[in-house]
């Protein structure tokens, strides 16, 4: 079994969950979700925490690769809880201006508003990574070590 294969399951689960959880959020069903970014659960953190989980558990928690890998994960983790909470401030701003600037922008059909809510918030990060890890440590176990 390959271990790309638990990547790919991995990363139906956390966008069938996004699917699920913006479906309760919006009140409207909307499969195209599943390729949508931002939001929660965190697509990123989500797979660098999977792969941290196959690193650690195929060459131990002292080994070089796993060091390297935590750490990336560790990255992705604060790139989805500040980095992408200023774009979120900033696409709020940008909406609130597009808003004002309503009749000047009527040239066009019909404009979305940009995504504000890209960011999460540390606890959401700290669950979901608990959540991956061992999603993918059964899922490693069972289907690779078996």
């Amino acid at each position: 079994m390959n271990p790309l294969f638990i990547l790919v399951i991995v990363w139906f689960i956390i966008q069938f969950t996004k699917i699920i959880i913006d479906s309760i959020k919006q009140k409207k069903f909307c499969l195209w979700n599943i390729f949508s970014a931002g939001w929660f659960p965190s697509f990123h953190a989500g797979i660098a925490t999977s792969i941290t989980t196959m690193v650690w558990m195929e060459f131990g928690f002292d080994s070089m690769l796993f060091a390297l890998s935590c750490w990336f994960a560790l990255l992705f983790a604060y790139d989805a809880m500040n980095v992408r909470f200023e774009s979120g401030r900033q696409a709020k701003y940008i909406n609130e201006i597009r808003l004002d600037l309503k009749s000047v922008l009527t040239k066009q059909e019909k404009w979305l508003p940009l995504k504000e809510r890209i960011w999460h918030t540390p606890i959401e990060v700290l669950w979901w990574i608990i959540i991956w890890f061992v999603a993918t440590f059964v899922l490693y176990y069972y289907l690779i070590l078996s």
